[in-house]
């Protein structure tokens, strides 16, 4: 009886929503959705990135659900929408996304246009994922903070295993996986140092300590390898730098200083490596993607607060997957942005759409959600045509 009357309610709440909103959608019926064509830099500069698409959750693959995008299904449900994104990673036509506030791993099947879960079962059920890997066996590796361990899982979602004996970690955050030497690296943000592990969940070794020389941290973050060395590329997030490393955690060098102007640090996060060895940092404080060579010369940087694609809110994680495909997560829109960065092999194999790409014509650009304030800091360096010059080179 209880059961039959809750289902009557959801119906007259159904029936409601969609009577409210026949007039929402009737007004806005007329107005096609126009295709978003953002290249970085804006024409006729030589294209470097650009963007491919946006992803909230379930709503991402159906253009019928209006109605649960406002009102939800049951659990379990296939229209289920991101709520506070953190970590990404991505290989082939999949891509995992781990939610703090829902506690799981959105598991994307961006070929199919499905949705499903890691880390919603009782065993190893998650409680606030954060930093996300993957081996070459489609496994799937996930830190926990409030649980303070890592777990690992089977491509099907059954738990591999789980690390984090009492004390052994204090805030496990970022994660990233060494195919070739089969190695896990676990960014340790409160004991400021970096975890590496087999496969099998073996510690081997940690480095690190926090203070401000070479080779020490002030709460890392992010971790990601240099595809083409296995070098070790480190968010330091409260020295205001980024660290290099060699596998085996021997300092190669750094970059980076706190302040508000290109090249500068506040509050960096999420960190990603291409197939040519350009580094992309994420700083939640300023909204943007700082693009470097792997010398810490800036490249290129986009990005600022707002609510269209090409913009943040607050950007945390990133990613960039065996295709230079780059997946940037904004945290309070609940949404992660796909870019594709335009390497010399995505030029060999999309000539029409280089060329495309290359006879586009530049857009207007609001500045009006991109007001500079000054953080008047000592040692902020101006911004000079020099960059400027410089930053086109990419």
């Amino acid at each position: 009886m209880e059961e039959s009357l809750n289902n009557t309610v959801k119906t007259i709440l159904k029936v409601s929503m969609v009577v409210s909103l026949g007039v929402l959608f009737t007004a806005c019926g007329a107005k096609k959705i126009q295709k978003v064509n953002i290249v970085i830099p804006q024409p006729p500069e030589e294209p470097r990135l650009f963007y491919v698409n946006s992803y909230r959750g379930g709503s991402s693959f159906s253009e019928s659900s209006a109605v649960d995008l406002f009102i939800g299904e049951d659990a379990g449900g296939s229209f289920g929408n991101l709520g506070k994104p953190y970590g990404v990673d991505a290989v082939g036509n999949r891509m995992y996304v781990a939610d703090t506030a829902l506690g799981v791993v959105f598991n994307f099947d961006l070929l199919n246009k499905k949705i499903s879960f890691i880390g919603d079962k009782s065993e190893g059920k998650l409680a606030m994922p954060m930093g996300i890997a993957h081996d070459s066996n489609g496994d799937i590796y996930v830190s926990d903070t409030k649980q303070k361990k890592v777990f690992g899982y089977t491509s099907s979602g059954q738990l591999k295993f789980a690390l984090g004996k009492k004390d052994e970690f204090r805030r496990p955050t970022g994660l990233a996986l060494n195919p070739k030497e089969r190695r896990l690296y676990v960014v340790d943000t409160k004991a400021h140092d970096i975890k590496v592990y087999s496969l099998d969940g073996n510690l081997l070794f940690k480095f690190g300590k926090r203070g401000v020389e070479s080779g020490e941290f002030n709460f890392p973050t992010n971790i990601a390898i240099d595809p083409r060395n296995e070098n070790l590329v480190v968010s330091d997030t409260q020295n205001f730098r980024v660290q290099i490393f060699d596998k085996d955690g021997k300092f190669i060098r750094k970059f980076g200083q706190l302040g508000d102007r290109p090249g500068m640090f506040a509050r960096s996060k999420g960190i990603g490596v291409d197939s040519e060895g350009h580094i992309y940092v994420a700083d939640a404080a300023f909204n943007n993607i700082q693009i470097f060579d792997d010398k810490g010369t800036l490249l290129l940087f986009f990005g600022g607060h707002g609510t269209t694609p090409g913009k943040f809110v607050q950007v945390s994680g990133l990613s960039v997957d065996a295709n230079d495909k780059l997946y940037v997560v904004d945290g309070m829109k609940g949404v992660v942005q796909e870019y594709q960065y335009v390497s010399e092999r995505w030029k060999s194999e999309n000539p029409v759409k280089y060329r495309e790409l290359k006879s586009m014509k530049a857009q207007k650009v609001e500045r009006k959600e991109t007001k500079h304030v000054p953080l008047n800091i000592k040692g902020q360096k101006p911004i000079g045509s020099k960059l400027k010059k410089e930053m086109l080179h990419f």
